[in-house]
């Protein structure tokens, strides 16, 4: 019997690295006929930690370049048919990504659990990458195509996929308050991975870098569950 459920976000939290966000934002540029350093140059300074400029208060690179697509005129369609190219990119292995160091060992110490990865990203693709990282062993499922947050809220509805009822100890990792951690708040313990601030955020545990978590989750985890 499994003893807890571990939901896992992708992108920002397992798969690291500039490049996609980057291959996202010259699609939207392309898209609207703008030259790519128009909105290459304010995203890579965000990305470096600059907070102030056009996408201060964005939660991540991905936010912050459907913002700046949206208030420049690009519609839905155009926005989510510009992610997808960019996304085929990186699912084809043309963009350098990597995986946070000892993420496999900390994955193993949840063997015991059910350790799904929910994302917005295709299905299809993130499969293909999230063998590539060699990740593909640590993980029991993989839900693409999610919608979060509505998504994981619906997932993890009473009867639904992920129902939380079916689990005593719940822990949900992810970069985006909103998308990741507070859906399902109220009945999990929560780890943000907060590159850029998210003042409203309210986790369990909160680092820049997963890494620096892992001890106090392996704790938690091995805790019981009436002091956890």
């Amino acid at each position: 019997m499994s003893e807890g459920l571990l939901i896992l976000d992708f992108d920002g939290t397992l798969c690291l690295g500039d490049a996609p966000v980057i291959a996202y934002a010259t699609e939207v540029a392309r898209s609207l006929g703008h030259p790519e350093r128009s909105i290459q140059e304010p995203l890579e300074a965000f990305l470096g930690g600059v907070s102030d400029g056009p996408f201060a208060g964005s939660a991540d690179g991905y936010g912050a370049v459907a913002q700046w697509a949206r208030e420049h005129g690009l519609g839905e369609q155009e926005l989510s048919e510009a992610y997808l190219r960019s996304r085929a990119t990186l699912d084809f292995g043309e963009l350098e990504v990597s995986i946070p160091p000892g993420i496999t060992d900390f994955l193993g110490g949840f063997r015991d659990w059910d350790r799904v990865l929910v994302t917005n990203a295709p299905r299809e693709g993130t499969e293909r990458l999230v063998r590539a990282l060699g990740l593909a062993p640590h993980l029991d499922r993989v839900i693409g195509d999610a919608g979060k947050p509505a998504g994981l809220r619906a997932l993890t509805a009473e009867g639904a996929e992920l129902d939380t009822a079916r689990w005593q100890r719940l822990l949900s990792v992810g970069d985006i308050w909103r998308n990741d951690l507070e859906p399902v708040a109220d009945r999990a313990a929560t780890a943000l991975i907060e590159r850029h601030p998210q003042p409203r955020a309210r986790p369990t545990f909160r680092a820049a870098v997963i890494e620096t978590l892992y001890g106090d989750l392996a704790h938690w985890r091995t805790a019981s569950p009436t002091t956890a």
